[in-house]
């Protein structure tokens, strides 16, 4: 089986994976920004005004987190004041962990997405509200339905 991932927030995308081959997709972001996701209302608002270009791969959330992954392991997530502060100077983050762990768990409870994470993918540009689950799903299917119809060419 494969299941199509990355950059799939509307039926264009469904569709051109379908076409591709693929026997399902794997939908991030667009869930994020709905109505039932737990994400903090601020950090739906950031993915609903980004574009694609305002994310980045980096370790700096998950370092300010305690987390450790394997080198090369980064996630995908909203330029922020944090970044701009942290990516690129990972070990210097790592040496000052103690102050900037405390300081980045009380932005991340009072939603203050300047500092905390906002994972999102590339295809943030596509979304430009935050609906339920439910009519994200009956969009993602009518609009890949079209573009299906159309012609899997016309889509890809």
């Amino acid at each position: 089986m494969v299941v199509a991932a990355g950059g799939i927030a509307d039926g264009r995308g469904l569709a051109a994976a379908l076409a591709l081959g693929a026997e399902g997709v794997l939908i991030g972001t667009r869930f994020y920004a709905s109505a039932e996701s737990l994400g903090h209302t601020a950090a739906k608002a950031r993915i609903v005004a980004a574009l694609g270009e305002d994310t980045v791969r980096t370790t700096v959330f998950d370092t300010a987190r305690g987390y450790c992954w394997p080198d090369g392991i980064t996630g995908r997530a909203l330029r922020n004041d944090f970044t701009s502060r942290w990516h690129g100077r990972e070990r210097e983050l790592a040496t000052a962990l103690e102050g900037e762990m405390a300081r980045y768990q009380a932005a991340a409870a009072h939603g203050d997405v300047e500092t905390a994470v906002v994972f999102s993918g590339e295809g943030a540009d596509l979304i430009s509200d935050v609906p339920s689950a439910g009519e994200i799903v009956s969009r993602l299917i009518g609009e890949a339905e079209i573009a299906l119809a159309a012609g899997a060419a016309h889509v890809i």
